[in-house]
């Protein structure tokens, strides 16, 4: 009978102790993380490992697991559940370059209240990926491109959205339908234009919700907007006042209302005393005359700012001005000269003419000789003119020679 007994304590002592060395093996921390408590929760700490995918070895038992600033690409469906991360509550993959979740990536981390997929390369999610997960409360999709694929969630259990600098440049009515228990909802540094209240109808419990770093265009669909989130105590950072919305006047619009403002006044003021005491209306007539010539100049800055605007545009219109006059008379003065030196030239040219006709018509023996002469030199090849005239008008020659010569020989 002790013996008996005996060997059952011997074998309930060696179940115990070989527990204890599982436990110890599937709780042992993997080479390159670092497990802690954080928060209370078993850590897992594999920031900026290159690791490739969530295979690292982590025990069974870890209750927040950071895989931040790592090279992980895609999350196919289970996988989480096959490495037996069931236990999670926190789950880190910001920093990575994630593009794909599978449908059922996280299914069976019931227990998964934060993840965090910030900057990655997410453009598109499915409506339903966390459907299962029915304690998740924070979800942060910073950083991604869901410019043209806008993820519309199911979670019925989150409590805060962050979608801040995610390209977002529209948003349908019905995108936040899947999130009735939405309390924050970051929408901060995208490129949104304008955004209806009525994309916020579904969001019941919404408390805070941040706008600022949008290129909002301040019209009436903006001013309705900050009209329902003050009117159901939300928080948010005003991006239009009320003086926005409605443009003020222009410079030149502001002197010329500024004396009709001032008229309508008078006569107001007028009609109101004449209900009451003739004199009393004078005397306002009279202040009030006395003061418009004051109000129409009591804006000089505005009239300085004005003059100043319309002075570059009119010196260039008056250079413009000077320089066609200027060119104008330039070319006035050059064509007059042209004109001037060919007259001039002409009748030198005529008198030239006119005074060798009346020489020639002075002195017939010059033409004839001179007639004779040019005949003589320009016609070298001609036949010499007959022996009787030779004779008898020897000076008609130029050549003295010939001339004696011919005389001689008739002697």
């Amino acid at each position: 009978m002790t013996n008996g007994l005996v060997i059952v304590t011997i074998a309930l002592i060696s179940l115990h102790f070989i527990g204890i060395v599982v436990s110890s093996e599937s709780s042992q921390c993997p080479p390159f993380c670092v497990c802690d408590t954080w928060y209370g929760l078993q850590r897992a700490s594999c920031i900026s490992r290159h690791l490739y995918s969530i295979d690292t070895g982590a025990p069974n038992t870890v209750q927040a697991l950071d895989l931040s600033d790592n090279v992980i690409s895609t999350l196919n469906n289970f996988e989480l559940a096959n490495a037996g991360l069931t236990n999670l509550k926190y789950l880190n993959f910001s920093g990575n370059t994630i593009s794909q979740i599978g449908l059922t990536a996280f299914f069976g981390l019931d227990g998964l209240t934060v993840l965090d997929l910030s900057k990655n390369h997410l453009y598109y999610i499915l409506d339903n990926t966390f459907a299962e997960n029915k304690n998740l409360q924070i979800l942060k999709l910073s950083k991604n491109n869901f410019r043209s694929h806008l993820p519309k969630l199911q979670s019925p259990w989150l409590t805060e959205l962050s979608l801040d600098s995610c390209q977002i440049s529209h948003l349908p009515l019905d995108t936040f339908n899947g999130l009735p228990r939405i309390r924050h909802l970051d929408l901060a540094n995208n490129l949104m234009i304008q955004m209806s209240s009525t994309v916020l109808q579904t969001s019941h419990f919404l408390k805070k919700l941040s706008l600022q770093g949008n290129p909002w265009s301040c019209n009436r669909i903006i001013l309705n907007l900050q009209t329902y989130l003050k009117e159901n105590d939300i928080e948010y950072d005003e991006i239009c006042g009320k003086t926005v919305v409605k443009q003020s006047p222009q410079k030149f619009e502001k002197m010329i209302l500024a004396p009709v403002r001032k008229q309508q006044n008078y006569h107001h003021s007028a009609t109101v005393s004449e209900s009451g005491h003739i004199k009393h209306n004078s005397s306002n007539t009279l202040n009030n005359k006395n003061a418009l010539p004051s109000d129409r100049t009591s804006n000089p800055t505005i009239i300085a700012n004005s003059i100043n605007k319309i002075l570059p545009y009119w010196l260039l219109f008056i250079g413009f001005l000077f320089g066609f006059v200027a060119g104008m008379i330039i070319s006035y003065i050059w064509l007059s000269g042209m004109l001037s030196c060919k007259r001039r030239c002409r009748q030198r040219q005529a008198f030239n003419e006119s005074s060798q006709r009346l020489s020639l018509l002075l002195n017939p023996y010059l033409q004839d000789h001179d007639s004779d002469a040019t005949l003589s030199v320009s016609c070298p090849g001609t036949p010499p003119p007959p022996y009787r005239d030779v004779v008898l008008r020897p000076t008609l020659y130029r050549c003295p020679q010939a001339a004696l010569n011919l005389n001689n020989n008739s002697t």
